[in-house]
């Protein structure tokens, strides 16, 4: 039986000069820089505004990633809403169709007159139990009125591109022709694979409406559902992205003789050029003279001129600037022509997810001596600009922190983008957003003589300068928690991360670690862009790329392929596996594999291979960051004589790198050496590195970690880390010391009291001082904080910290919404806690003033009109420097109690002048 067409992309096996491959696999080991089908299929479906998109598997797919691409709409934001049928073990072992039957009518139900259909995306857990999602929801059709449609990509049936392709080929099944438009017109056009990112889309249709073209369907941006259904009707299509979707484009012109070409609007030159063939293909298809040609060429002549003139003072300061560009697709080629138009030169281009086509326009558009980038790995990019030290890197946000780490000018040009730039007026934006990041005076400054680089008299100006400007826990029954845990079958914008993300977390604190996902490459994608997003940084991790094979026969070989490969490529200090829902679900025994891989490779037994169980359907990032905890100690800790002054810490998921820094200090400062495991505080604290390298860098040492046995004492914070210290003291006999939060008052004086009983020493003058500083601050601000209502949404260590410190300064703790249930909950001094979704914090928040949530609760408080929103947790994207917040110890809490009081007193003041005026 041949394989479907729409699996294989027609240049897979070009061997032109200078091209790329452009279906090359991902390999066992290789850094997480492809996607996965289903990213594929959800780019090119999520857009449709209207409809319900639901994602049946574990936390991981739907969890990592809801919510996180550019597409704007005009009407219906139900598009934007994240629903999961969020399988967690039972599901897994006992089969989850009935819950994702029950998901599909409820939610059918809730959101009658707004959905108008329901995507049933399947992953790659439920592809591996056998879940029938076709048969799931042909079942459920009949008890919705509303199509209810399958969408079978999981993501170890390939990559992407697999994805996009596969979507459309569900468009024309079960979309495409089953209704008819009101009316059409001479001049009706489909757009394909435009999906109005930052709203491109907008861009565009100004420009058809001057000219009498009716956009009849947009395939998918801003899309509604039954516009789509009627898009056999166009007399045009045009190709925006040519990969993802030519597939679909071509069968439209098999079964319904709708033309198409392939089409750009970025840049004045590919504008123009896209609608005069857009004109001479309707004036053909409607056999009069060139009525639409003419128009063209008017508008044209009048919007070329104009930009001209608008343009003109960016050209001014861009020409002459040399760019490398790393994007694909459409993109690959159009950008090159809108950077040479405003001066700006190409030294070398990328083409990961471009078409041969796109090749040969963007080698022609390019100077000769430009490089065409094949090598896409972060060591690849790094070494383009190593060597053309361009001016500025034009690319995806993937790209972003390897720029922005060597200094580089960057901008985003892919779905992360807060801009338009199609068109003509969106060509402007793209020309002043290029000159607000190339000619910023921050580049000037930054690449200015370090202090140690100064002349002895420079140093002197600068000092002078510098002188005048001044056990219990685990005991308790979770069998009889008062906490409520969600009964409904869908869950909704999830505020669950997946427990791989949180090992990937405590992995990036070990120097020298080689964090390897055992999954689907798509799984390891999305971890690295939900940190990247938060930390604002390029995030070290692989993924053993489980392809369609390997998940029926197992994955051991990619496994010990996987961790062959990374330790002979980088040379890893330590290698942290950590595994997926998928080879869960498959029942990998990583153990024995490694051991098989230990005894099949004596040459790499010095390298030691740290492993955790961390399955989608099992917790959310505080529960997977423990469990890698508990396996580093577990797995390196070595014992023997103690080593006096010589103290574990171990910080929790909910630290920042700043807070972790903070708390290392305050247990020096009473003379003892901390162990801190993992130490974030210099591995994800935002610092310029000399060079990015693909392992983790900045974190606790290996050596240290193998004296972590040989320690007084461990204290952890957070309680989710209770297991792990408990194993140190039954290991090696190091008494463990706990608590659940260094925020507040009460909090920080019991670890202060410990230390100094610990250390034999007096607390510190500077503590001593500091401790003063937060009693002036509590009293100062405590009129702020009286009274007033909050809602909170944290992971459960996040959650009771957060939750004791609000309520003790005397705010009203309306709900507590916790991602999983765990111990020490009960006790938290809030009549309604749970565990919950984001949905549930808008249903229980109402009339409060302030929510605390990570940045994806700002749809709560927006729906809600809560205008204080703290963002804590992760991940938070829409604010900087969320990573050097610091909200412990006796100075991170008088920080805390200031930003707090700051959001109420600025809500107070608005609501003050609403009533004035």
């Amino acid at each position: 039986m041949a394989r479907p067409d729409f699996y294989d992309a027609p240049d897979c096996d070009t061997h032109e000069r200078g091209a790329p491959k452009f279906c090359k696999k991902s390999e066992p080991g290789e850094g997480a820089e492809r996607s996965c089908a289903y990213d594929g299929a959800r780019v090119v479906l999520m857009p449709v505004t209207d409809a319900i998109h639901l994602v049946h598997g574990p936390i991981a797919c739907a969890g990592n990633s809801w919510d996180n691409r550019g597409a704007r709409s005009s009407g219906a934001q139900l598009f934007r809403r994240g629903f999961t049928t969020e399988m967690l073990e039972n599901d897994v072992v006992f089969g989850g169709e009935k819950k994702l039957h029950r998901a599909i009518v409820e939610l059918a139900q809730r959101y009658r007159g707004e959905a108008k259909a329901i995507f049933v995306y399947a992953t790659c857990v439920t592809a591996m139990t056998g879940d029938d999602v076709a048969a799931v929801c042909r079942a459920a059709g009949p008890e919705v009125d509303i199509p209810v449609i399958p969408v079978n990509t999981p993501g170890f049936v390939g990559d992407k591109n697999i994805g996009n392709r596969l979507a459309g080929e569900i468009l024309l099944e079960h979309v495409i022709g089953t209704a008819e438009p009101a009316t059409t017109t001479p001049y009706d056009v489909n757009l394909i694979g435009e999906y109005n990112i930052a709203g491109d889309l907008w861009g565009i249709l100004p420009l058809f409406e001057r000219l009498g073209i009716r956009l009849l369907s947009c395939i998918s941006g801003d899309a509604r559902f039954e516009e789509l259904r009627w898009a056999h009707r166009a007399r045009l299509n045009v190709i925006i992205c040519s990969k993802s979707l030519t597939n679909l484009a071509r069968k439209l012109r098999r079964q319904y003789g709708i033309p198409y070409l392939e089409e750009s609007f970025y840049g004045m030159t590919d504008t123009a050029r896209a609608l005069r063939d857009m004109a001479r293909e309707l004036d053909l298809a409607n056999g009069g003279p060139p009525v639409m040609q003419e128009r063209v060429e008017r508008l044209v002549e009048e919007e070329e001129a104009r930009c001209r003139a608008r343009l003109a003072p960016y050209r001014a300061r861009l020409e002459g600037k040399r760019a490398v560009l790393f994007t694909g697709g459409v993109k690959t080629w159009s950008m090159v022509n809108a950077l040479r138009e405003l001066g700006v030169e190409i030294l070398a281009a990328g083409t990961q997810n471009s078409t041969l086509e796109d090749f040969h326009r963007m080698k022609a558009l390019m100077h000769r001596d430009a490089r065409v980038i094949e090598d896409t790995s972060t060591a690849g990019l790094l070494g383009v600009m190593a060597e053309k030290q361009p001016d500025l890197v034009v690319a995806g946000g993937k790209t972003k922190f390897l720029a922005l780490k060597t200094l580089t000018p960057f901008l985003d040009i892919n779905h992360g983008r807060a801009h338009p730039y199609a068109g003509y007026e969106g060509m402007v934006t793209f020309a002043r957003q290029l000159d607000l990041t190339v000619n910023n005076p921050i580049w000037p400054a930054l690449h200015a003589p370090a202090p140690w680089e100064l002349s002895p008299a420079a140093r002197e100006e600068a000092r002078a300068a510098a002188a005048g400007h001044a056990r219990t826990f685990l005991a308790e029954d979770l069998s009889r928690s008062r906490v409520k845990v969600p009964a409904k079958a869908a869950t909704v914008n999830p505020q669950k991360n997946s427990p791989a993300l949180g090992a990937t977390l405590a992995y990036l604190g070990v120097d020298g670690m080689l964090a390897l996902l055992h999954g689907a490459q798509g799984c390891s994608t999305f971890i690295r862009l939900q940190l990247s997003r938060h930390f604002k940084e390029s995030i070290a991790l692989n993924s053993t790329a489980m392809s369609e094979d390997a998940a029926i026969f197992g994955g051991w070989e990619n496994l010990q392929a996987g961790v062959k490969r990374v330790i002979e490529k980088f040379h890893p200090g330590v290698v942290g596996v950590m595994t997926s829902g998928l080879t869960e679900t498959m029942g990998d025994d990583v153990q024995s594999a490694i051991a098989h891989f230990r005894k099949a490779n004596p040459a790499l037994a010095g390298t030691p291979i740290v492993w955790a169980a961390t399955p989608d359907y099992c917790g959310s990032l505080q529960e997977g960051y423990a469990a890698a905890v508990e396996a580093l100690v577990g797995t390196l800790a070595e014992g023997g004589a103690t080593i006096p002054g010589q103290v574990n810490l171990l910080p929790g998921a909910h630290l920042t790198p700043a807070d972790v820094e903070e708390v290392k200090g305050l247990v020096e400062s009473f003379g003892l050496t901390a162990l801190t495991i993992p130490d974030l505080a210099n591995a994800l604290d935002g610092h310029i590195d000399e060079e990015v390298s693909p392992l983790s860098t900045g974190g606790v040492a290996l050596g240290e970690l193998r004296r972590a046995g040989r320690s007084a004492a461990t204290f952890y914070v957070g309680d989710s880390l209770a297991r792990a210290a408990l194993r140190l003291e039954a290991s090696f006999g190091v008494p463990a010391y706990g608590f659940g939060s260094l925020t507040g008052l009460a909090e920080v004086d019991r670890f202060v009291a410990t230390l100094s009983a610990l250390s034999g020493r007096p607390v510190p003058p500077a503590q001593r001082r500091w401790r003063s500083r937060l009693a002036d601050a509590m009293v100062d601000c405590h009129y702020q904080f009286g009274g007033k209502k909050v809602a909170l949404a944290l992971e459960a260590d996040h959650l009771a910290g957060m939750t004791r410190f609000l309520a003790g300064m005397g705010c009203e703790i309306q709900v507590a919404l916790a991602a999983t249930r765990t111990r020490g909950l009960d006790a938290l001094p809030c009549a309604t806690v749970a565990v919950g979704d984001l949905e549930d914090l808008e249903s229980a928040a109402s009339g409060a003033d302030l929510l605390v949530a990570n940045s994806n609760g700002r749809q709560a408080a927006a729906r809600l009109g809560v205008k204080a929103h703290l963002r804590t947790g992760l991940p938070v994207f829409d604010r900087l420097g969320a990573h050097h917040k610091t909200w412990v110890g006796y100075r991170g809490t008088t920080n805390l109690v200031f930003e707090v009081a700051n959001l109420f007193q600025a809500t107070s003041s608005e609501a003050q002048k609403l009533a004035h005026n």
